[in-house]
């Protein structure tokens, strides 16, 4: 659920995790797609292991 997201520093941030990047890039690009939603849209690919909230690898939204 898109509306269930937490704002950090100015945005908003969802989390998703349980499965392989490939398919939660996968859903992360398919919900950038879903009306109502900004441009601008990306993901952050991290682990559990980061020190804090938005480091890690960034992938602009939607894919492809």
């Amino acid at each position: 659920m898109y509306d269930d997201g937490e704002e950090c520093d100015g945005v908003y941030v969802f989390f998703i995790t349980g499965a392989t990047e490939e398919v939660l890039l996968a859903v992360a690009s398919g919900t950038a797609r879903l009306p109502g939603i900004p441009s601008g849209v990306f993901a952050m690919v991290t682990n559990d292991e980061a020190e804090e909230i938005g480091l890690g690898r960034r992938v602009e939204l939607p894919l492809g």
